[in-house]
């Protein structure tokens, strides 16, 4: 044991003797290191974030759809009037592929004119944040009256003014000409920007009453629904994810057939699953980044052995064991990859409360990351190191020295 801890002090003292070559060895581990821990900290920090803005959040959707490709049946008015008291968990349902796609004119102009038909459960969408007026109602909907709520951008471009409540216009669709009383204004989403901003495609967006587009451009709303979205409490979403299905098929006389998708629509799993595919990826650049640093601790250890070709005979000559001279190699691979792995881990976790701190993400260091990295950094020492040490082990202490 006396004589392994000599050759381990031996290792520390090389290393020092070395310094430029050993720091030049230990950077490729402290990038990698700093940079996988620095991404997954981050990584933890973002999805906590988004967990906790989603717990705030206090409605989700759930999406269904017929499979037409099994089915010819759709959903009627009637159907999802029963499917909403069947439910008690759910707001309300608005089905989709209702629109009306068709020309207008602003007062700068004309535009494309894109209107989505739903039903008041729309107005449960965590993205109409109603800025001026209100959304329309179940007895607009019934009544199949003709009201719209647009989007800021819309009435900007349409009315040159935001707050554009009780202003009228017209849309008009394949020589079908119609026209709609603006009743709300809800705030802007990067989707309205982004169509009121386009240079080649200028849209006015917003939404209407699925039974008033049905009536105005000639589509029978018993035949044209085969999906929609139901707005759920945040708070019962678990048992409306459950129960969904079998109310549809039930409703549908769909019972068995499987032709009922129900997709949770839930923001939280979606940008979870988006971030975690981030992560991994930049977190393998990482990891190469580690291996890369491990070949450099490779190179540097082979060099050394090169260097260190007499000192090593010397050391045979006079009774220094193989296995002796193997860990004091090892022992210095380790010990740079572990001081690396130190730093890195220091580097990393300053990055990434840097980094969260600017963004006000969430600052979350999982003591199993900090552990497993520093495994990895031991390691990729011990992995890089084998090859140089056995080479140096394995000398002959003639040959040793008499190559110097």
């Amino acid at each position: 044991m006396g004589a392994i801890k000599e050759y381990i002090k031996s290792a520390i003292a090389s290393i020092k003797e070395n310094k430029g070559r050993s720091f030049l060895t230990m950077l490729g581990i402290i990038i990698g290191i700093a940079a996988v821990l620095a991404i997954l900290v981050i990584g933890d920090g973002v999805k906590a974030m988004s967990r906790e803005k989603l717990a705030d959040m206090e409605v989700t959707t759930i999406d269904v759809e017929l499979d037409n490709l099994k089915t010819d049946k759709f959903f009627t008015p009637d159907n999802m009037t029963e499917i909403e008291r069947s439910l008690n968990s759910i707001y309300g349902v608005s089905p989709g592929g209702l629109h009306v796609h068709g020309l207008c004119k602003g007062y700068k102009g004309a535009y494309d004119v894109y209107l989505s038909g739903g039903s008041e459960a729309l107005g449960k969408n965590v993205n109409n944040k109603i800025l001026y007026g209100h959304y329309f109602s179940k007895d607009d909907v019934e009544m199949r009256n003709y009201v719209c709520v647009l989007s800021q951008s819309a009435s900007k471009m349409l009315f040159g003014y935001e707050s554009a409540v009780g202003e009228t216009f017209e849309v008009t669709e394949e020589g079908n000409t119609k026209e709609f009383t603006v009743i709300g204004i809800r705030e802007d989403t990067d989707e309205d920007t982004y169509y009121a901003k386009s240079e080649d495609f200028r849209t006015v967006l917003g939404d209407a009453p699925y039974t008033t587009i049905a009536e105005a451009y000639n589509l029978d709303v018993n035949a044209s629904i085969t999906s929609f979205t139901a707005y759920v409490d945040n708070d019962k979403k678990d048992i409306a994810n459950l129960q969904m299905k079998p109310v549809v098929e039930n409703v549908l006389g769909l019972r068995g057939e499987d032709v009922v998708k129900v997709t949770p629509a839930r923001v939280d799993a979606a940008s979870e699953g988006i971030i975690n595919i981030l992560t991994a990826v930049v977190a393998l650049v990482a990891m190469i980044a580690l291996v890369v640093g491990g070949i450099g601790v490779m190179n540097i250890m082979t060099v050394s052995v090169t260097e260190r070709t007499r000192e090593i005979g010397i050391r045979k000559s006079l009774g220094a064991r193989t296995s002796y001279i193997l860990i004091q190699f090892l022992a210095e691979a380790s010990i740079l990859t572990s001081i690396g792995g130190v730093v890195g881990i220091i580097v990393g976790l300053s990055i990434a409360k840097v980094v969260c701190t600017i963004l006000k993400w969430s600052f979350i260091v999982n003591p199993v990351i900090v552990t497993a990295v520093v495994g990895v950094s031991m390691l990729t020492g011990l992995f890089f190191g084998i090859n140089p040490a056995r080479r140096a082990a394995k000398l002959n202490p003639i040959e040793a020295l008499r190559s110097v």
